[in-house]
């Protein structure tokens, strides 16, 4: 079902620590049917940005509207090691959602889980914890999804499932946000690219047919290495 509105949107956002501003005066729209990657280095701040987006974060300026519901991905799981795959996300539903056994089955096997759902996450790859989390997000089918490293510690086989699910929600209106250090596979299937900077968006353009290493050389031109 397309959900109704899904849609990012930030205007001047900025956010910080103390005296500290970790993120500066960020403006961006993602609406239905988009996907827009956030690229920037390690501490650059996309991953507060996301945090922000998602309302763990409240900004210390500027506004955020995330219409259609949201799911995010984080980049620590926060899943439990004790409990099933089943179990983890039995849980999340019980707090809130209601537990619904078939919608837990679902995303399980949208996310290749099935045969695993009934093992203890301690005994899970890092791959498989990835997609457990991703599953998680998928739960109540927000119509924003908001992505850190989403393909990380996943083999060529998981990739694709990942890959599927991204193009299956764009395909139905969703909006996506995709913080990611991995392009190869995700430039294809954007429609936006976001250049975090030191906590400012540099750059904020639609792909246009642009590839992985055509994406890398702006980076590395906005950041002054190009």
């Amino acid at each position: 079902m397309t959900p109704p509105k899904a849609e990012i949107v930030a205007n001047g956002v900025g956010w910080r620590v103390g005296y500290r501003w970790i993120l500066k005066n960020i403006s961006l729209t993602v609406g239905p049917g988009e996907v827009a990657l956030l690229i920037g280095g390690n501490g650059s701040g996309k991953t507060s940005l996301l945090r922000v987006l998602a309302g763990l974060n409240r900004p210390a300026q500027g506004t955020v509207h995330c219409r259609g519901g949201v799911g995010l991905v984080a980049h620590h799981s926060m899943l439990y090691d004790a409990l099933t795959g089943r179990e983890n996300l039995a849980f999340v539903t019980r707090l809130g959602l209601g537990y619904d056994p078939e919608r837990v089955d679902a995303v399980l096997d949208q996310m290749g889980l099935h045969a695993a759902a009934d093992q203890r996450l301690g005994t899970y790859s890092r791959g498989m914890t990835q997609r457990l989390a991703i599953a998680r997000a998928l739960l109540d089918d927000p119509g924003v999804l908001l992505l850190d490293e989403p393909l990380t510690g996943l083999d060529e086989a998981a990739v694709g499932i990942v890959v599927n699910v991204i193009e299956n929600r764009r395909d139905h209106g969703h909006a996506l946000l995709i913080a990611s250090h991995q392009l190869i596979d995700l430039a294809d299937r954007a429609t936006a690219v976001g250049f975090i900077v030191a906590g400012k968006l540099a750059a904020w353009e639609p792909v246009e047919g642009r590839d992985a290493s055509a994406i890398i050389s702006r980076y590395r031109a906005l950041v002054g290495h190009g």
